[in-house]
């Protein structure tokens, strides 16, 4: 799912950490229960970048799909 934003070349740019990009990309590929946990054990980690990725991109369409993931996450 998250290969749509391409995340490892927003990290090679320095876009984002290297801490916000394993969390991101091991949050995006779970299944909703392993979400869960991951949350629950990060979720200041969650926080942090998903307001990181906000700040650094401006395309409408990644956007969208962040506020999506986001959106998921507050559902669990």
């Amino acid at each position: 799912m998250f290969e749509h934003l391409k995340t490892f070349d927003v990290y090679r740019s320095q876009m984002i950490s290297k801490e916000d990009y394993d969390f991101i990309a091991a949050f995006d590929s779970s299944d909703a229960k392993t979400r869960e946990n991951k949350l629950k054990e990060n979720s200041h980690q969650a926080a942090k970048t998903f307001l990181n990725l906000l700040g650094h991109v401006s395309k409408d369409q990644t956007i969208q799909y962040i506020l999506t993931m986001i959106d998921d996450m507050l559902q669990v």
